[in-house]
Order: C-alpha cells, then sequence, then structure tokens
C-alpha cells in the first residue's frame, strides 16, 4: 500500500514539473517566433509608473516648479502647461501630483489635468 502512495506522489510531481516545462517551451517558442515575425512583445506589463510630488511657486509673474521631498528646483514658466511640458522635457516627469495655491492638480504626459478631471 505504501508503494501505491510512493507511485502516485512520484506521478503528481512529476506531472507538475512536465507541465511547468511544456509551458516554458511553448511560451520560448512563441517569444522566438513573435521576435522573427517583427511582433514586439512587452514583458513589464504590470510595471507601474512612478507619481512624483512637486509644488508651485509664484513670483513676479514666473512660475517656479519643485520636487516635494527633496525641495529642488525643476524648471520655471509662464503657466502650468509650459511647466508640465518642460517637466516632461527636461526631467522626463509622465505623472505627477502638483501643488499650486493650495490646490492639486496632476501633470499627466505634459498636460495639466483638473482633480476632477478624467
Amino acid at each position: 500500500m505504501f508503494e501505491i502512495l510512493i507511485l502516485l506522489v512520484v506521478f503528481v510531481i512529476g506531472f507538475y514539473v512536465g507541465e511547468s516545462v511544456f509551458a516554458y517551451r511553448i511560451r520560448h517558442l512563441i517569444y522566438k517566433e513573435a521576435k522573427l515575425q517583427g511582433i514586439l512583445i512587452d514583458l513589464n506589463e504590470g510595471a507601474k509608473p512612478t507619481i512624483d510630488k512637486l509644488f508651485v511657486e509664484c513670483a513676479n509673474d514666473m512660475m517656479y516648479l519643485y520636487e516635494y521631498e527633496a525641495n529642488t528646483f525643476i524648471c520655471q514658466g509662464k503657466t502650468l502647461g509650459e511647466l508640465a511640458r518642460l517637466a516632461q522635457k527636461y526631467k522626463n516627469i509622465q505623472y505627477a501630483i502638483v501643488e499650486h495655491n493650495k490646490e492639486m492638480l496632476v501633470f499627466v504626459d505634459g498636460s495639466v489635468k483638473e482633480k476632477n478631471e478624467s
């Protein structure tokens, strides 16, 4: 009876190992064929974007954009849209939460979104 139990356990372990190896080989062949066909497959689908925390100071008709935690200067401009474009251009900031006059704004890909916009 004990021998049957051992054979059953070995069979189950072998089944799962074989299934994993088979899945790996199929995935490898699909990626290889896609690469030969020129199809790009993004393996980092679950990567989360970084969201920077920034704040704006206004002085003499100019706006200055700073990082919130490090208090370092990023760029300057006359409008919030210009700040968003310059932050994306010079510091590669794609997503940011920005405090301006006690209001929270969002920079998304070089444009300004209000807090309640979709």
